[in-house]
């Protein structure tokens, strides 16, 4: 039936098209209320009753939602994998318009697609979103087509874990928002996002006590720190506790599930006499890991889970890439940039960190076809202060793609809602426009994010944003960063950045300077730690500083950073430390260990 209805529609449109070419070829259609919107299967009326719903909206038309296959006049809404291989397609056919996707996934991505393209719908934040539009306008000629740069995209600041912001920005992974079966659903990953083994897989909880040796040998003793991946009873363990997992929790409906079998956050890896052996077989803990996880993924791949993928990571220890071992092809790497800088661009040869990144980068696309990235885009030291890695973002996320980069989650502020300042939501913002189009006119894309969010104010906030971009650190930009070392200013850039916060917040009004003021939080707080412009005076610090205080109080910011107890600024020295240092760390553990 769904086959026939979508033969008829491309007849109808070839001959209409035909037929109106003359007259329609300077023109567009306008859609109006005459219009109806056409669901060619049952699967889509969801996704119909939403277009129909934000076109209401926007233009004050009601459209009908119909699925009776009366094509004239229509906003066609088609599943069809055959046309469209892998994405989705917008084309005018006469004077109806047909959006078809390769997936109910891909076919909702069209739909929101066609909201922000045509009808001129905008959604900039959870609570921001904007109508440009009263009338809808098609091209008569217009062919667009779509493919995802990425089948795996997430990141967890706020207004991503909203499901409408999620599906305007097709943001698709499962750990931070629900996105219904009915619209296409999203990636799940199963039973968390990572750190699983000793947590959820061979818990240290329910095995150390009785079997210590399922754990790490670390200097000598066994610690539940990490799990011992030579030995076969782990392993059987894992797979066993795996299969049942999927027993439980498979969705053979779903495009893709994902277990994660990924290391605890620490190095403390397992330093037995057979781990070592199979370390230096393959000249990286890596392929240890490797070794452990492919056996798993063979086991589930046997079971006939033929849309599960097992994922671990390639992290701290087993971050170099392993030789002698590839990951299975239902395996996926996830590569983690924790001890990058961020105020170079990863393959800027001038920045030793990001130099080392990017030899892991290469080795490991050239060994696995479903690579992943854990990226990182804030300051974990200080929530509230400026993390200005603007200037890498785009260029960052181009490298991904252009390694065959498969998904990436961008790890953010997790607990924004109860620290909600900086600029979270406009960092949010471009990184959805870099998963969408990672080669997008960036700069087009946060000057209508500013406006929008801060009103008239947002041309000064952009050129701060200038300022901040083109002054952060020569030398190293790291997730623990002290706010001393973030940005390198004069006297006269803190002055002029002062008079650019002072005529936006003059310049914006309602909502809009509600914003900007929350925004400049994070450049007071900046100055405060460091002593400039206000906070310079050694007798009115103190003021100061209780007035930046309160007002961060009054936002109902609960989080200055990761941290929360009396040892956060040890914490926080230690992380940036031990991120700086890691290099010379890892080679000393690596000579301790051969010892």
């Amino acid at each position: 039936m769904k086959l026939r209805f979508i033969s008829c529609v491309l007849c109808v449109c070839l001959m209409v098209s035909f037929m109106s070419v003359g007259s329609f070829a300077s023109s567009d259609i306008v859609i109006g209320p005459e219009y109806r919107i056409v669901f060619s299967s049952p699967e889509l009326r969801s996704a119909a009753q939403k277009l129909s719903g934000y076109i209401e909206k926007a233009t004050g038309n009601a459209l009908a939602v119909t699925d009776d296959g009366d094509t004239d006049r229509a906003i066609i809404i088609s599943t069809d994998g055959e046309k469209v291989k892998d994405g989705f397609n917008i084309k005018a056919c006469g004077l109806s318009v047909v959006i078809t996707g390769s997936s109910l996934s891909n076919t909702v991505r069209g739909v929101y697609a066609f909201l922000e393209k045509y009808c001129g719908i905008n959604c900039f934040t959870s609570k921001l979103t904007v109508y440009s539009k009263n009338e809808i306008h098609v091209p008569v000629d217009e062919d667009h087509s779509y493919t995802p740069y990425f089948e795996y995209t997430d990141t967890d600041w706020l207004s991503p874990k909203d499901t409408e912001y999620s599906l305007f920005n097709m943001l698709n992974g499962a750990a931070y928002r629900k996105i219904p079966k009915e619209l296409g659903g999203a990636v799940e990953y199963i039973p968390s996002l990572g750190h699983t083994l000793t947590n959820h897989f061979c818990s240290k909880k329910k095995y150390f006590a009785d079997h210590p040796e399922y754990f790490a040998l670390c200097f000598g003793m066994r610690r539940a720190y990490q799990l011992c991946l030579s030995n076969p009873d782990v392993l059987k363990i894992v797979t066993d506790e795996v299969l049942e997992l999927l027993r439980n929790k498979h969705d053979p409906s779903a495009a893709l599930q994902i277990v994660s079998l990924t290391q605890a956050d620490n190095i403390f890896f397992c330093r037995c006499k057979k781990c070592a052996e199979i370390d230096k077989k393959y000249g990286s803990h890596a392929g240890t890991m490797l070794e452990f996880v492919n056996a798993v993924a063979r086991r589930v791949k046997e079971e006939g889970y033929d849309n599960v993928v097992i994922d671990t990571f390639a992290y701290r220890y087993t971050r170099a890439v392993p030789h002698g071992i590839a990951p299975e092809d239902n395996v996926c790497v996830r590569l983690c940039s924790i001890e990058c800088c961020f105020s170079h661009a990863l393959d800027d040869r001038s920045c030793p960190a990001n130099v080392a990144f990017m030899n892991d980068l290469d080795g490991w696309s050239k060994i696995c076809d479903r690579l992943y990235i854990w990226d990182y885009c804030t300051n974990y030291s200080s929530f509230t202060g400026i993390f200005p890695d603007f200037g890498t973002l785009q260029k960052n996320m181009q490298i991904f793609y252009e390694h065959n980069v498969r998904g990436i989650y961008e790890e953010g502020n997790y607990t924004l809602n109860k620290c909600d300042t900086e600029f979270a939501e406009l960092r949010a913002y471009l990184i959805t426009r870099l998963f969408k189009d990672p080669y997008c006119d960036l700069n087009a894309e946060r000057e209508a994010f500013l406006n929008a969010f801060y009103g008239a104010g947002g041309k000064y906030v952009g050129d701060f944003l200038d300022i901040i971009t083109e002054n952060a650190p020569k030398r190293h930009l790291g997730i623990y960063q002290p706010m001393s070392s973030t940005l390198s200013l004069s006297e006269k850039q803190i002055k002029d950045c002062d008079e650019l916060w002072k005529k936006a917040v003059d310049a914006s009004d309602g909502v809009s300077k509600e914003n900007v003021k929350n925004s400049e939080l994070c450049w007071r707080y900046w100055k405060m730690k460091n002593r400039a412009s206000e906070f310079a005076d050694p007798f009115g610090f103190s003021k100061e500083k209780d007035k930046l205080t309160d007002d961060i109080n009054n936002t109902g910011i609960e989080k200055w950073h990761e941290s929360t107890n009396a040892g956060a600024f040890f914490t926080s020295v230690f992380q940036a430390l031990f991120f700086s240092f890691y290099p010379v760390i890892n080679a000393v553990l690596k000579l301790i260990y051969k010892a």
